[in-house]
């Protein structure tokens, strides 16, 4: 009898702890109403704000070497515009390597259309592959700079 008590306790505990979580990957669908810098924006998804970290890639931050050029490539490409994320943890990657959250951002691969922003971005020079999350993905050729 007491190992089905203690049965019962682990099943009910792994339920609970299932059912209450809270689920941190996710995959988002969303127009892009402002950009940050090289790597990271904002976008709404079903009326809601959501701030996107795009994973496997670093930029020039704010101050830097770079940070216009980088923030206006990425504005050009994305802003305004439909863009498709994946946060980590759905196949991405930087899944196994990156949280899926990083400071008040998801982390995530996106795209719009069938482009991958971070690939662009990193084609066009204006951001790196960052290995330690990306494990290489984004370095395309002994040339792609990396973090």
């Amino acid at each position: 009898m007491k190992t089905n008590v203690i049965s019962i306790m682990g099943w009910s505990f792994l339920l609970a702890s299932i059912v209450f979580s809270p689920i941190y990957a996710a995959d988002y669908l969303g127009e892009v109403t402002a950009v940050d810098d090289g790597d990271s924006f904002h976008m709404r998804v079903d009326g809601k704000g959501l701030h996107v970290r795009l994973c496997g890639i670093d930029s020039p931050e704010r101050g830097q070497p770079g940070y216009g050029h980088a923030a206006g490539a990425l504005a050009s490409m994305i802003e305004g515009k439909q863009v498709h994320c994946l946060q980590v943890g759905e196949g991405t990657p930087c899944d196994g390597r990156s949280s899926a959250f990083n400071r008040d951002r998801i982390v995530a691969q996106c795209f719009i259309g069938d482009k991958d922003i971070a690939f662009e971005m990193v084609r066009s020079k204006q951001a790196c592959d960052w290995p330690r999350f990306s494990n290489g993905y984004y370095k395309r050729d002994p040339a792609t700079c990396q973090r």
